[in-house]
């Protein structure tokens, strides 16, 4: 995952021509370094050598998805850089960065991630007779991950994906939807992201049907904390009038409870608890044995 999203997140900053227009330049390339930027030495710099800008990613592993890493951005500007306007240079590149970055999804060939700001810290290097001081900002961003949910059949989450893009057309569905690579959501066309958050078998059980009580979070994902409660109760309201969400094999799954906490975090937690209950078949269904006749005799009318 880190190569893969390493890759998109080069490519979204070079291109975008006000981060071009901010930074110097390397081999005609805005100076956007992976992890640190060629000496000062070396052919292709253009003049002046800075502002720059280096990154890194550092992934983990975390059970419960809360967070899949860290991107930790550096800008170095020295006394000798103008303002951008009426911005001190570090700032005005920060403020283009956490534009382009926070709230961003990205979806590499080990899966999703969105870029989340955490904070900004200063630093200074003192300079001498013969280099200028150089100083900036290192602003870290959260990766949080997105894994794919789908499971096997019957799948309430690919049965929660296909009712939500029935009825929402306009949400981008997380893990369902083919979305580009590159992407936020935005007020018109969020985001939704359904998740197991657990599932646990019930004393209820019949002749080929074994019941399931299955606990799913859901994630509204908007620009606007407005418009974020808009779609989440649009939803809930939904599906509390149909009352069950149809599996792929048209059986249903009955909706026993749903909440929303409009405080939750839309990235870790989701604003949405959905209590459902579905059943999974433990043997082949097959059609009822029918009864053998015995001694079998025909009287015609003319007899």
């Amino acid at each position: 995952m880190n190569k893969s999203i390493r890759q998109l997140l080069y490519k979204q900053v070079i291109t975008d021509t006000q981060i071009a227009g901010m930074l110097a330049g390397y081999r005609s390339m805005p100076a956007f370094f992976y992890q640190k930027a060629p000496s000062d030495s070396r052919p292709g710099w253009s003049d002046p050598k800075y502002p720059r800008v280096d990154f890194n990613i550092d992934t983990r592993q975390d059970p419960e998805r809360k967070t899949a890493g860290t991107l930790s951005v550096n800008i170095w500007v020295t006394t000798e850089c103008p303002a951008i306007g009426d911005m001190d240079p570090d700032r005005a590149i920060e403020a283009r960065l956490q534009e382009l970055i926070s709230g961003t999804f990205y979806t590499g060939e080990d899966g999703t991630v969105c870029a989340e700001w955490e904070r900004s810290d200063e630093f200074d290097i003192p300079g001498d007779d013969t280099h200028p001081e150089i100083y900036g900002l290192s602003v870290m961003f959260e990766l949080l991950e997105f894994p794919q949910q789908i499971t096997t059949d019957p799948d309430p989450i690919i049965a929660l994906c296909r009712w939500t893009k029935k009825h929402f057309g306009a949400m981008s569905i997380i893990g369902y939807d083919d979305l580009p690579k590159v992407w936020k959501p935005t007020d018109e066309h969020p985001a939704i992201y359904w998740r197991f958050a657990e599932t646990a078998s019930t004393d209820r059980q019949s002749y080929a049907v074994v019941w399931y009580n299955g606990s799913f979070a859901g994630h509204v994902i908007a620009e606007s904390v407005k418009e974020r409660n808009r779609w989440t109760k649009a939803l809930i309201e939904r599906a509390q009038i149909d009352g069950e969400i149809i599996l792929l094999d048209e059986s249903p799954m009955f909706i026993k409870n749903i909440a929303v906490k409009h405080g939750a975090d839309p990235l870790r937690e989701g604003q949405i608890s959905l209590l459902g209950q579905y059943g999974a078949l433990t043997r082949a269904v097959k059609e009822p044995a029918s009864l053998k006749l015995m001694h079998i005799t025909h009287t015609s009318k003319e007899e």
